[in-house]
């Protein structure tokens, strides 16, 4: 598996990714019986909070944390890497392009750019749940003040690698 991976993209983005939810996992067990009743559960614009809830709340994050995660993961390896080229193309929707007509080099070079898409946007929502967890953690215990402006970087580069790939992704299907 590690050397099909390889191929696509180092596999190291996707151990860093599943580290971050083992780490922030340890972090908010370890800190959960510190926390008390009510905690942020969501913030405004700003990164203020302003709704509180119950500490469960963080288990709840962490549970959908790692099903994005490992949901993300075996999207990418068995429905772009694990399939033939021409195979997996069908998972790739490209307007105003006819798949038929790109060469085998374009599939893969296609296909590779989606993969890696993939696994750059797995860790990216890695380290943005890592960090939503931890101020929240940080926030209930009153050590921090809320999100900042953290959490806008995340949000605008979580946007950003998708139009970057598929910008990528048009030059190669576009070239003869």
């Amino acid at each position: 598996m590690w050397r099909k991976i390889s191929t696509y993209y180092s596999p190291f983005v996707d151990v860093i990714s599943f580290s971050l939810l083992i780490l922030t996992g340890v972090y908010v067990i370890s800190q959960y019986g510190q926390l008390p009743d009510d905690i942020p559960r969501h913030f405004n614009a700003r990164g203020e909070p302003d709704a509180w809830g119950g500490k469960g709340f963080l288990i709840g994050m962490l549970i959908l944390f790692g099903f994005i995660l490992s949901q993300g993961f075996i999207l990418n390896y068995f429905l772009i890497m694990k399939q033939d080229a021409k195979e997996a193309m069908q998972f790739v929707n490209m307007p105003f392009i006819k798949k038929e007509e790109l060469t085998g080099k374009q599939v893969w070079l296609i296909k590779r750019s989606t993969a890696r898409m993939m696994a750059i946007l797995n860790l990216c929502l890695s380290i943005m749940f890592s960090f939503l967890l931890y101020r929240t953690v940080q926030t209930a215990m009153e050590q921090e003040n809320g999100l900042g402006s953290g959490i806008l970087i995340f949000t605008i580069i979580i946007l950003l690698v998708p139009i970057y790939f598929i910008w990528k992704i048009y030059r190669v299907a576009k070239q003869n």
